[in-house]
């Protein structure tokens, strides 16, 4: 049996071999629509997400922290404290009372390279437990006490956030 040579077979032959269709074309801008329109969506999530967690509220909570664990590590009193335990001149944790750290340092020490223009400024107090809004001199107050560790952090003049925790001296191993 001969193929058919038709005119019009021929043609629409030659039409499937030559190319796409026009409903062909339009699915496939449909579907390229589609995708970029999803991912426009998706990366705007993302963008926000990232916003938030960039803020300037979760960055000082990042950088008191360090501070918060070095504190943590540092003895309370001199007879621990042979060489310095954060720092050049912080041998114990009262040592850091009204220190400043501009750049600001991790709990190692370590500057943060990625937060210059920032400032850590700690403050350590003695309160009354009753009224910690309070400081007492723990020598000659009879009343309960409370250690606040408190970090202001600062983006640049700008106080962005103020951390505070209650430190409770470690118990030595009997």
């Amino acid at each position: 049996m001969q193929p058919d040579t038709t005119p019009a077979t021929a043609t629409s032959t030659r039409r499937r071999q030559s190319g796409t269709t026009f409903v062909e074309l339009m699915l496939a801008v449909l579907v390229i629509s589609t995708t970029l329109v999803a991912s426009t969506d998706s990366m705007r999530g993302s963008t926000g997400v990232y916003h938030y967690f960039t803020d300037g509220k979760h960055e000082a909570l990042m950088l008191a922290q360090e501070i918060h664990e070095a504190a943590k590590l540092l003895p309370w009193d001199e007879e621990g404290a042979e060489e310095p335990g954060f720092g050049p001149d912080a041998y114990t944790l009262w040592d850091l009372d009204n220190k400043t750290y501009s750049p600001p340092r991790s709990a190692e020490y370590d500057v943060i390279v990625s937060h210059f223009g920032w400032t850590q400024k700690v403050e350590v107090r003695v309160v009354d437990m009753d009224n910690p809004e309070v400081e007492v001199d723990p020598e000659t107050f009879a009343g309960g006490t409370l250690v606040e560790l408190k970090v202001s952090v600062k983006q640049g003049a700008v106080v962005v956030d103020s951390l505070g925790w209650w430190l409770s001296e470690p118990t030595q191993g009997e």
